[in-house]
């Protein structure tokens, strides 16, 4: 490394005196990422498209004592010979047979009368990976005598190398292979022999070895007459297509005899989970309920890896499979803090809560709240259980689908095993006939209605404008009591690609409420969770009765707090903190029978 190094000082600085405006060509870009040797991270898996051509030797080059020609059967190349299959890739063969080399093996094998042993590779189960009973015999050789073994020379030859195209950019892969050194542990004649030392490679295809990452040293596969899987973790940047090397450390003849089979090169896609939780039914006056539902969507990939985002966020729900047994009257007041919400969803005919065009950052939860109102039925489980499941669907940055069923309660993984495709419980609500809390209807209506930034109001965005909420009750006649607006004014949910939160904003929420049923509207609570990603705000809680002045109120419970008996909450473990406001007895009469809730959170 010095001597180039030497070399390039002396032509700058020749350069220098001679005034010559001639450019040294730069070292070439090392654009792919070595992200470590431990695989796939957590809250990611590795895929199972394998993009190696022939990892597991199944096919032959078709040549025999000649190197590998371009676009041999096989699928690779290498800097060693092939000899043939099922030959024993000797060092001392009669000229002009290649020193050393290459050879397919099928089955077991013994050369040497035991110094040599060999066996297939039975699989990996705990990584997915198949049981192979081919596999690439590998003996380089120093000498280079010869054009025709030429190809065998040290230092670092390598051994298997082939080109990928169709990747990804900003994408994730793990290179895996798996190794067994052949030198059989108990035959004396191996004891000073020397282990393969394997190093994964990869680059631009045909780029210099510069190019090539990691510049590290590589794994010993000792003598342990077993499968040895050796991997490394690679990321693209702006690369579609990548060359995979092999190469063995070793470089000694005295040994460094090993298999090696099963290549593999796949995407490390994140984990994606989605928990629904369904809140208490409120009877309304009318005979109706209506049930608030919230979605908390989740990508367990590590946080700020963006190799690891999600792209093209859905969740999918088909309401109308679920309440066959009443009858579907709306959905309602659907929102989202960051997600872009589909206003024309309706549980039936239009499935879609998001627009599907959103982006789930790597270690980030998402939340979407909404309600339904249904009619109960006459017949057989007109009341319940009505069973709930919702699907979320994305792609990941290498083009891999992913999808969850959503799981009830709050938290996706409930086991914590870090797979929430095993956690899939259906969210169940029963209705109670008796109905109970009051005979009046009550309304409510949530808004964004402020977000500060800096000590100062976020601009560009029309906080006092009355946006109308498809199903929503925000029209409902009593609204127009409200002041300032003669209606529920705010935001349902900020355009993401206008607005992008900070941490550090702070986000107000104004909860608006009507009683206008047939009675008064009996001992009446909101409960609000605090949305996932942010932290509520101090001294923000605040209520105003009517068009009164507005005063400090609301009672707050911090994360994992215990909820009061009876609460209304759609978290019931109450994961991120709650506010509960308790309004007591809300008349239907005109004048008094409104109000807002508020209170402010900031993003994390």
């Amino acid at each position: 490394m010095n001597r180039p190094l030497k070399k390039i000082l002396t032509l700058s600085s020749l350069s220098l005196l001679l005034g010559s405006q001639t450019l040294l060509p730069p070292l070439p870009a090392q654009a792919q990422i070595f992200d470590g040797f431990t695989g796939c991270p957590a809250g990611t898996r590795e895929g199972a498209i394998n993009l190696v051509t022939n990892g597991s030797f199944a096919t032959s080059p078709g040549v025999v004592n000649a190197p590998l020609p371009n676009g041999n059967p096989a699928g690779f190349l290498s800097d060693l010979p092939y000899r043939a299959d099922g030959a024993y890739p000797d060092d001392n063969p009669a000229p002009p047979t290649p020193l050393g080399g290459l050879a397919i093996q099928t089955g077991s094998i013994n050369f040497l009368n035991g110094i040599v042993l060999g066996q297939p590779f039975p699989g990996d189960a705990a990584n997915g990976v198949a049981p192979s009973n081919t596999y690439l015999y590998s003996n380089p050789n120093a000498s280079a005598n010869t054009p025709l073994v030429a190809g065998s020379a040290f230092p670092n030859p390598i051994i298997w190398r082939q080109i990928l195209p169709g990747l990804r950019p900003n994408a994730s892969y793990n290179f895996t292979a798996y190794f067994f050194n052949l030198l059989n542990p108990a035959d004396p004649n191996n004891a000073n022999a020397i282990d393969p030392i394997i190093q994964f490679l990869a680059g631009p295809p045909g780029g210099a070895n510069t190019a090539f990452v990691p510049t590290l040293q590589g794994t010993t596969v000792g003598r342990t007459q077993t499968w040895t899987r050796v991997q490394g973790l690679f990321r693209t940047t702006n690369q579609t297509s990548l060359e995979l090397r092999i190469v063995d450390q070793a470089n000694s003849v005295n040994g460094d005899d090993f298999g090696l089979t099963a290549v593999g090169f796949r995407e490390c896609i994140p984990i994606l989970g989605v928990a629904k939780q369904a809140g208490t039914p409120v009877q309304n006056a009318d005979g109706t309920y209506t049930i608030p539902y919230t979605l908390r969507v989740r990508n367990f990939a590590p946080a700020n890896s963006t190799q690891f985002d999600l792209l093209n966020l859905q969740l999918t729900d088909n309401l109308a499979q679920a309440f066959a047994s009443a009858t579907l009257n709306s959905v309602s007041g659907i929102q989202s803090p960051t997600l872009t919400v589909n206003a024309g969803f309706n549980g039936g005919t239009n499935q879609n809560l998001l627009q599907g065009t959103d982006t789930l950052p790597s270690g980030t939860t998402a939340t979407i709240t909404f309600n339904v109102n249904i009619t109960p039925g006459t017949g057989a489980n007109g009341f319940g259980p009505f069973n709930n499941t919702t699907t979320a669907t994305a792609t990941s940055q290498g083009g891999s689908p992913v999808s969850d069923q959503s799981n009830d309660g709050a938290n996706a993984d409930s086991d914590n095993d870090g797979n929430p495709a095993n956690n899939n419980v259906p969210t169940t609500v029963s209705l109670s006939p008796s109905g109970g809390g009051g005979s009046g209807a009550f309304r409510l209506v949530k808004r964004i209605t402020n977000v500060i930034r800096n000590g100062t109001q976020l601009s560009g965005v029309n906080f006092g404008a009355f946006v109308d909420g498809a199903g929503d009750d925000d029209n409902a006649p009593g609204f127009t009591q409200l002041q300032p607006g003669n209606a529920p004014i705010g935001q349902i949910n900020l355009d993401p690609t206008t607005v992008k939160l900070q941490s550090g904003d702070d986000v107000e929420y104004s909860v608006y409420y009507l009683s206008d049923g047939t009675g008064t509207a009996i001992d009446v609570s909101i409960c609000d969770p605090i949305p996932s990603g942010t932290s509520l705000t101090a001294n923000t809680t605040q209520i105003r009765r009517n068009n009164g002045a507005i005063a400090t109120s609301g009672t707050v419970f911090a994360p994992l707090a215990p909820l009061p008996a009876g609460n209304t909450c759609p978290d019931a473990t109450n994961q991120n903190g709650t506010v509960i406001f308790d309004l007591g007895d809300v008349p239907n009469t005109a004048g008094s029978n409104f109000g807002l809730v508020r209170f402010r959170v900031r993003v994390n």
